[in-house]
C-alpha cells in the first residue's frame, strides 16, 4: 500500500500545485509597522499599487482609498485612508465585505479615528476571501471587488483519493485523562497446557514435534497401555503451538508430562500499577496498548497483587494475537483512560498541523482546501478539543493533511505576518 501511494504522490505532486488564487499578500511600511494588505488585483501580470501607508489603493475617478490590515501587536483591523481630488474626503460612508469559503459574510462599517477610518471589529484568520468594497461620498457611489485568498488549493475528489487524503466531520467527543503503565505481555494461565499419559505404557509413535502448530483433535501420540496392552491416542484438548516434548518412540510413560502446549491466539498485556497510581486505575477502565509502534484497544479485565510482596499491583488487559505478531514477553506501554470528559468540539489528532506559528486544520469545501487557524484546549493524544477556529460539521482533513500544507507552502499560496 505504502508503494502504491509513493508512485501515486511522485506522479500526483508536481499537479497538486493547481487554482491557487491571490498574490503575495504581506506589505511593510517604511515605518516598519507589519501592514497585512490583502488585496488582489483583476490582472495579475501587473504589479499592485500601493499607498503610503503600505496598503491597497484603489482609484476611481478622482476618488482614492487606500486599504490595509493593521496588525502590528493587536489584533488584525482595517484601516482605510479616504480622499476626494487629493483631499480628505467628508463624511465618507464605507464599508467592506469579506466573503470567506462556505459563504460566510464579515462586514466592517469604519469610524473617523485620528487621520484614518478604522473598521469596526477584527479580521479574524485566515485571512481569505473575497472583498467587496462600498464607498459612498459627494452624494456618489464606488464600489471595488477582487480576490485575496491564502491557505488555500483546490484538489480534485479523484486526485485526493489516490494520495489518500480523507476527511471527517468535526463534531462532540470524548477527551480522556490517562495514567501511563508498562509491562510485558504473557499468556494467560487457560491457555497453556501440559499433556500426560492417561495410563502408564509404551509410546509407540509420536506425530508431534517442538514449534509444530496444531489444532484440536490432532494425534500427538499413541501409546500402548501397560495393563490392558491396547493402544490410545494422545491428542490436543485445544489448537496451539507445541512448546516442548519430553517423549521419544520405545519409552516408557510415567506421570510426566509429555508434551506442553501453548495457545497465542489472546495474550494479557500485564502492567505494573504503583501505589501513587492504585486509586486511578480499576478493571473495566479502557486502555490503549502500544506494541511496537502498533495501537490496540482494550479494556482491564482484573487487577492482582504482586508476588513476594513487591510495591506494585498487576492490571491485565486482554489482546487479540490472530495476526501473530505478538509473543510473550513483549514490552508493551499502557494509557489507561482513568477519566473522560465530553468536549462540544474535537479534532483527530492526526489532522493539525503547524502553519506558521498556529496549530491548523485544512477545512474542505467541493474541490477546495484551506487552513483553519485553531485555539486548541485539553488533548488526549488522540484528540483535542477545539475552543475557536472550526465549527460542528465541518469536514477537515484527517490522513494525510501533510499533503495539504505541502502543497500551500510549495505554491506560495501562504505568506508571513
Amino acid at each position: 500500500m505504502n508503494n502504491l501511494k509513493n508512485q501515486y504522490l511522485k506522479k500526483w505532486m508536481p499537479m497538486l500545485m493547481i487554482s491557487l488564487v491571490g498574490l503575495p499578500l504581506t506589505s511593510f511600511s517604511a515605518g516598519g509597522h507589519d501592514h497585512h494588505d490583502h488585496g488582489g488585483h483583476q490582472e495579475a501580470s501587473h504589479e499592485e499599487e500601493k499607498g503610503p501607508n503600505g496598503g491597497k489603493l484603489l482609484h476611481d475617478g478622482d476618488i482614492e482609498v487606500e486599504l490595509a490590515i493593521f496588525e502590528s501587536g493587536i489584533p488584525p483591523e482595517y484601516r482605510a485612508w479616504i480622499s476626494h481630488d487629493g483631499h480628505p474626503a467628508k463624511d465618507p460612508e464605507l464599508t467592506v465585505t469579506l466573503t470567506r469559503l462556505g459563504g460566510q459574510k464579515d462586514t466592517f462599517t469604519f469610524r473617523q479615528q485620528n487621520n484614518y477610518w478604522l473598521g469596526e471589529g477584527v479580521v479574524t484568520e485566515p485571512h481569505s476571501f473575497d472583498v467587496t468594497v462600498n464607498l459612498r461620498v459627494g452624494g456618489k457611489d464606488y464600489q471595488w471587488q477582487w480576490e485575496s485568498h491564502e491557505g488555500r488549493v483546490e484538489i480534485s475528489d479523484e486526485m485526493a483519493a489516490n494520495v489518500g487524503i480523507t476527511t471527517e466531520a468535526a463534531g462532540a467527543g470524548r477527551i480522556e485523562r490517562h495514567v501511563q503503565v508498562y509491562g510485558r505481555l504473557v499468556t494467560p494461565p487457560e491457555q497453556t497446557v501440559e499433556l500426560r499419559a492417561r495410563f502408564p505404557g509404551l509410546v509407540t509413535r509420536v506425530d508431534a514435534n517442538v514449534g509444530d502448530k496444531v489444532e484440536k483433535g490432532d494425534v500427538l501420540a499413541v501409546i500402548e497401555s501397560n495393563e490392558s496392552l491396547r493402544t490410545y491416542e494422545l491428542r490436543a484438548p485445544m489448537a496451539g503451538v507445541v512448546q516442548a516434548r519430553s517423549v521419544n518412540t520405545g519409552e516408557i510413560t510415567t506421570n510426566a508430562s509429555l508434551f506442553s502446549l501453548t495457545n497465542d491466539k489472546t495474550l494479557w498485556a500485564e502492567f505494573k500499577v504503583f501505589p501513587g497510581q492504585r486509586a486511578q486505575v480499576k478493571p473495566g477502565q479502557n486502555v490503549h496498548i502500544e506494541h511496537n509502534n502498533h495501537m490496540h484497544e482494550s479494556q482491564l479485565t482484573h487487577i492482582t497483587s504482586s508476588p513476594g510482596g513487591a510495591p506494585f499491583v498487576f492490571a491485565r488487559a486482554a489482546l487479540s494475537n490472530k495476526e501473530g505478531g505478538m509473543a510473550p514477553g513483549d514490552l508493551v506501554t499502557g494509557k489507561v483512560a482513568v477519566e473522560t470528559v465530553e468536549a462540544p468540539l474535537v479534532v483527530d489528532n492526526r489532522a493539525l498541523q503547524d502553519f506558521r506559528d498556529w496549530k491548523v486544520v485544512f477545512i474542505k469545501i467541493g474541490d477546495t482546501y484551506e487552513i483553519r487557524p485553531l485555539e486548541l484546549g485539553r488533548s488526549d493524544g488522540r484528540y483535542t478539543e477545539v475552543l475557536e477556529g472550526l465549527n460542528a460539521g465541518d469536514h477537515y482533513v484527517v490522513e494525510n493533511s501533510y499533503l495539504i500544507k505541502a502543497d500551500i507552502e510549495k505554491s506560495g499560496a501562504s505568506h508571513d505576518h
